[in-house]
């Protein structure tokens, strides 16, 4: 069976939420900015990336649970932020 669609006018209020830029969010789930603005436009997901991004948007809203962003992560710049966001969900940028 496959996945519904994502709806990425949610994956946009996450991304807001989180105070993370369209580059930020593009990074985080690993792959380009161009890409990730044809999502937005209503361009499906690729297989290849599907699983991949499904996954992350799972971390982020695990972490989100959780309280993020808390006020020092607020406090941060965005570089800062989303290198604090990517050591959170155990990765290197």
């Amino acid at each position: 069976m496959a996945n519904k669609p994502l709806d990425f006018t949610k994956v946009e209020a996450l991304r807001r939420h989180m105070l993370l830029s369209i580059r930020d969010i593009a990074i985080v789930l690993g792959v380009s900015r161009m890409t990730y603005y044809g999502w937005l436009k209503g361009k499906p997901l690729r297989k290849s990336n599907d699983k991949k991004v499904r996954g992350k948007l799972r971390d982020l809203l695990d972490l989100m649970k959780d309280g993020y962003p808390q006020p020092e992560i607020i406090a941060l710049d965005s570089v800062d932020r989303r290198q604090r966001l990517l050591e959170l969900l155990g990765e290197k940028s």
